[in-house]
C-alpha cells in the first residue's frame, strides 16, 4: 500500500541523516526537506543515555537553525517544523560509540 502525501500546515525539515527517520516520515505520507547538522558529536558527552540523545538532538537543531534564513516576513510562507533526533547504543550499562570498522563493532 502506497502512502499518500499528507497536506500539512507546516513545512517540515528533518535534521537527521537517519534512513529509518526518513522512512518513517515518508511512510506516513509527509513531504519534508532534509538538512544535515555539521556538529562534532564526539564532543558532546553525558552520563545518561537519555541526556546524551537530548543534548545531541538540541545541538543538531541549533546548528541547523543558524543556517536557516531569517529576515523579512514573506507572505504565504508556512511555519516550519524542525525535527532532530539521535540514538545511542547502550551495552552493559555503557554508552557505545559508533564503530569505525566491522571489527570494532564485533
Amino acid at each position: 500500500m502506497e502512502a499518500s502525501t499528507c497536506t500539512s500546515q507546516f513545512k517540515i525539515i528533518l535534521g537527521s541523516s537517519s534512513i529509518p527517520c526518513q522512512k518513517i516520515l515518508a511512510e506516513m505520507g509527509y513531504e519534508f526537506t532534509i538538512m544535515f547538522a555539521d556538529i562534532d558529536e564526539k564532543c558532546i558527552r553525558k552520563e545518561k543515555p537519555e541526556d546524551l540523545v537530548m543534548a545531541l538532538a538540541e545541538a543538531k537543531a541549533e546548528a541547523i537553525l543558524q543556517r536557516l534564513p531569517i529576515g523579512e516576513y514573506v507572505k504565504d510562507v508556512k511555519p516550519t517544523l524542525l525535527i532532530t533526533c539521535d540514538q545511542v547504543v547502550v551495552y552493559e550499562g555503557v554508552i557505545r560509540e559508533k564503530p569505525s570498522s566491522k571489527e570494532e563493532a564485533l
